[in-house]
């Protein structure tokens, strides 16, 4: 006969995810994704790819003055309003067209 037990007590939440102003980075709120060194490229974006059943890939922008495409993050558990470091996620792009 075996027993598995659980000791899950007290385990420490994941931390925060925040943003580069040290804000914490909430589900449903708009953000960019761009490179933090600058010269390095734009924000990410729809971008061709040589697959014919999926013709777009989400890609860096080569412009850097182009912000690319503004997304949210929602976690899995939509009753948490906070994105916490290794927890799974929905990355949802606005305004993307397919």
């Amino acid at each position: 006969m075996f027993s598995i037990i659980s000791l899950s007590m007290g385990q420490p939440s994941p931390s925060q995810v925040r943003d580069l102003d040290g804000h914490k980075v909430r589900s449903g709120t708009k953000y960019d994704i761009l490179p933090v060194i600058r010269g390095m490229g734009g924000g990410v974006t729809h971008g061709s790819t040589r697959n014919e059943s999926c013709p777009l890939d989400i890609v860096q922008a080569n412009q850097e003055l182009d912000n690319g495409m503004p997304l949210t993050f929602t976690p899995v558990n939509p009753k948490k309003g906070v994105i916490r470091e290794s927890t799974d996620l929905n990355i949802i792009f606005l305004g993307a067209s397919t």
